[in-house]
């Protein structure tokens, strides 16, 4: 859901295992940061074919996304709601907590009829996508000169 929020082509990319991430300084960090982070917390939680960051139990379930920055909200927002989405197809209630463990912020959410909406409609436009056998067509965004996949999209 990330990476069909954030672009479709490099959703695309990643169904099709052209992983550019491997030698990410931001993907390594953010995987020391899941390490670090809420270290007394279960982390890592198989639920179906996800894997949640971190689930709280206080008066409600918490399922907590943790992330290195706030610089991309909307993909990393989206990818929260997904999970709490899966949480309620499968008969659990759930609100989500976006972390920013660095920059020391946190956020709650919660789903809406709206965007429970948006969510179905994306669950049946990812495997269009994914099964086309080109790549969508490139889209420059404000984030593409940081983008791991930038090669592939904007170098000729």
């Amino acid at each position: 859901m990330q990476y069909y929020k954030a672009c479709t082509r490099e959703l695309w990319f990643f169904a099709h295992q052209i992983n550019m991430n491997f030698e990410s300084d931001d993907i390594s960090i953010g995987k020391l940061l899941h390490k670090k982070s809420y270290d007394r917390h279960k982390r890592n939680i198989v639920f179906g074919d996800v894997v949640f960051d971190l689930v709280r139990k206080q008066d409600d379930l918490f399922i907590v996304e943790i992330k290195k920055s706030s610089k991309l909200p909307e993909p990393a927002l989206y990818q929260l709601y997904y999970y709490i989405f899966l949480a309620e197809k499968a008969g659990t209630k759930a609100r989500g907590i976006l972390a920013y463990p660095i920059e020391r912020k946190s956020e709650r959410v919660e789903l809406t009829d709206e965007i429970r909406a948006e969510l179905k409609r994306a669950e049946s436009e990812i495997p269009e996508i994914v099964s086309s056998p080109y790549p969508p067509k490139a889209e420059k965004k404000r984030y593409c000169k940081h983008c791991t996949y930038y090669n592939l999209c904007w170098v000729k």
